[in-house]
């Protein structure tokens, strides 16, 4: 019931509806026109502008942790010192989730994602002096890449909800398809192109490019116009945090869905990040295995991308939940040691379903929530997405080391199916379907 109260409280806004009428599609509805259309949000200067900032700062993003690697290992350092680096950004960003969303819906979406940028920039030019004139210590490293993860707690739910600011309902997909192909392919070619930056210049010129990628975006960004959101008086805090996790609460599909996304993190995800790299190099041939794994992830999301611009899906919920099938294939032909050709093919798969669910969530949650509190929202389940994660990859290689690395992968896999059958006993999963303007 609270599902179909929210859906149609969206619909009075754009339009739209939940289509229960004879011949209604159950999946994707191709349409004449489909790469024209998706060519319109291009053509529209506010998403334009939009769309280039992001991107702008994901090319640098994408070879920032290659360099930020180097930088901390050249400095001396050991690799649990590198990972307390790495570790102050995630916890960062836990910390200040919250305060980001409730932040979002209060001024323009725009302004915040450009403070974050300016203050990510920041951090990056610092983090390059630093190792230019060769001051870097482990504790100014981890400041820098807690400021670092504190300005993408910001970024993240204005990102989440600025989509509905400047699209019509039945354009979300596509605009969150253009975003989901932004971050795919740099995440393909950036490793690369940093390794070689950091290889002939060191790791300071790719923390500095890093920093003017944020820039740029700032500008584009700041170019932005977006209508105004009216709302009431000024409340408390607090007042904010509870209307964003009433409303977080009341829809079972986005609760019981972040609940899957944790666990999914904490038992699928963590497994495959660590253990993976050490079946790559104990029976694949090394770092080159894992990289064309990695590439094939990429490739795969960049694919989603395209083809979720051509077709429209309206059981987002439903073909989500199959989607996520695809890691049991993967975590089975590494817990079997099988020929790398596979397992590439397996990660495509997985990097397809990663780019798909990205971009048909989002979607799904910008359709279904108040705009109004669509930020705070986003923030809660960011924060459930991200919390467990750090405790998976703590734990990854100790369970491995007492139950063996082919059993844990094959649990994961296990759980995954069971996982993704639990999700489908939601009616809200089978039934929700985000219609189309005709």
């Amino acid at each position: 019931m609270l599902e179909r109260v929210a859906l149609e409280d969206r619909s009075a806004r754009d339009g739209q509806g939940q289509d229960g009428g004879p011949g209604a599609a159950t999946g994707a509805r191709p349409r004449r026109g489909q790469w024209r259309d998706a060519g319109e949000l291009l053509v529209d200067k506010r998403f334009r502008r939009f769309f280039l900032g992001y991107a702008t700062s994901l090319i640098g993003s994408s070879m920032a942790p290659v360099a930020m690697t180097f930088a901390v290992l050249d400095s001396g350092a050991s690799a649990t010192d590198l990972g307390l680096v790495f570790a102050s950004g995630v916890v960062s960003t836990i910390v200040f989730l919250v305060a980001g969303g409730v932040l979002a819906d209060r001024v323009p979406r725009r302004a915040v994602m450009v403070g974050a940028d300016l203050v990510s920039a920041t951090a990056q030019f610092v983090f390059a002096a630093l190792v230019f004139t060769g001051t870097a210590e482990l504790w100014s490293m981890a400041l820098l890449a807690a400021v670092r993860g504190g300005a993408s707690a910001f970024y993240q739910p204005a990102l989440a909800a600025m989509p509905a600011d400047l699209v019509a309902g039945d354009q979300l997909q596509r605009a969150n398809s253009f975003l989901a192909l932004a971050k795919a392919v740099p995440e393909v070619a950036g490793p690369a192109v940093a390794g070689v930056l950091v290889a002939v210049g060191g790791s300071g010129v790719v923390l500095v490019t890093d920093g003017a990628s944020y820039l740029v975006s700032a500008v584009f960004l700041a170019g932005v116009r977006v209508p105004s959101r009216t709302g009431g008086a000024r409340r408390r805090l607090l007042t904010d945090l509870r209307e964003g996790w009433t409303e977080f609460r009341s829809r079972r599909w986005l609760w019981v869905g972040v609940v899957q996304l944790a666990l999914w993190n904490l038992v699928v995800v963590a497994p495959f990040l660590v253990l993976g790299p050490v079946i790559a190099r104990s029976d694949l041939g090394g770092a080159s295995a894992w990289g064309a794994i990695a590439a094939a992830q990429g490739a795969g999301a960049v694919l989603a991308g395209v083809v979720l611009l051509r077709l429209h899906i309206r059981r987002t919920l439903l073909v989500i939940a199959f989607l996520q099938l695809a890691w049991v294939g993967v975590l089975v032909l590494l817990a079997s040691r099988a020929p790398l050709s596979l397992i590439v093919a397996a990660a495509f798969a997985v990097g397809f379903s990663t780019g798909a669910f990205n971009a048909l969530w989002r979607t799904t949650e910008q359709r279904l929530v108040p705009q109004a509190v669509l930020s705070r929202v986003s923030a809660y389940e960011l924060l459930g997405a991200y919390a467990l994660g750090p405790v998976g990859l703590a734990l990854a290689g100790p369970v491995s080391e007492a139950v063996g690395i082919a059993t844990l992968l094959l649990a994961a896999a296990g759980w995954q199916v069971l996982s993704s059958a639990a999700i489908l006993l939601l009616p809200e999963v089978r039934s929700i379907r985000l219609e189309r303007a005709s």
